[in-house]
């Protein structure tokens, strides 16, 4: 029976011993030990990526609209600018008043055309190169003159700046002009009341307190004046309680009626926003 002989023969055999085979085996364990470890970081890795990936689809899909705390805001608008000194250029500004209380609660804003430059402290716009006084401003009156003339001595007290009515009746029953029928408007969503009023052409100056034809002052004590033959359109309007008087200046003779125009058109355009 050969092959039992054979088998008996290998089992029997002796076998050399090989010095390499344990340093052998060792390596291939760290081998296998570093293939496992580096399998499980990658499936780690991937469901760490697909867990952000998750996320930002359900803050887009969820949280659209949202401001993130600590992200900054993206802006809505750009700002209006206030008038300053100098040549404008057309455009929407901010305008005031002067009354602080007022100026705190309501922001004035009105659209000029190209060729115009702020009044001082920005209460208003004057045309450059303007013939006589060109001008549109508003204001929240202080006190009102019965003559504008001989303003120094007809102060009315107390001032009629309690309501549209009262003012509307002060400025047009004042001596030395030509006022017409006040009318009802509408400025911006606020009621009042409009008139124009022209101070004659022969009105002499040198005859009037101060040499100044004066209809009012406003809350800071700042004087209006008028001057011989000039027209103004005004705005009397209810803004929270408080007469807001818009003044649009129409020149005097040989004031184009495109020049007058334009202005009554800037007063048309004024807007008034609370703050």
């Amino acid at each position: 029976m050969p092959e039992m002989q054979e088998v008996f023969r290998m089992a029997t055999q002796k076998v050399r011993p090989d010095p390499g085979f344990v340093d052998r085996q060792y390596e291939n364990q760290r081998r296998q030990s570093r293939r496992r470890k580096a399998g499980a970081l990658a499936l780690v890795a991937v469901l760490v990526v697909a867990g952000v990936v998750i996320g930002i689809s359900t803050l887009r899909s969820g949280d659209e609209g949202k401001v993130i705390p600590g992200s900054a805001p993206t802006p809505t608008g750009t700002p209006i600018p206030s008038l300053h000194s100098g040549a404008l250029g057309p455009g929407t500004y901010v305008v005031k008043t002067l009354d602080p209380d007022f100026d705190a609660s309501y922001r004035i804003t009105m659209d000029v055309p190209d060729g115009y430059e702020s009044l001082a402290e920005g209460v208003g716009v004057e045309k450059v190169g303007r013939i006589g006084q060109m001008a549109v401003s508003a204001w929240v009156i202080g006190d009102v003159y019965a003559d504008p003339c001989r303003w120094s001595s007809t102060l009315l007290d107390p001032p009629p700046v309690s309501s549209v009515d009262a003012l509307v009746t002060a400025l047009a029953g004042q001596k030395g002009l030509r006022v017409s029928t006040p009318t009802d408007i509408t400025v911006d969503g606020f009621a009042g009341t409009s008139m124009e009023r022209t101070v004659p052409a022969g009105t002499t100056l040198a005859e009037c307190d101060g040499v100044q034809f004066r209809p009012w002052l406003d809350t800071n004590g700042g004087e209006r004046y008028l001057e011989p033959g000039q027209r103004d359109m005004l705005w009397i309007i209810d803004v929270g309680g408080v007469p807001l008087l818009i003044d649009a200046s129409l020149g005097e003779a040989g004031t184009s009626a495109q020049d007058r125009a334009e202005h009554i058109q800037i007063a048309e355009s004024v807007q008034i926003d609370p703050q």
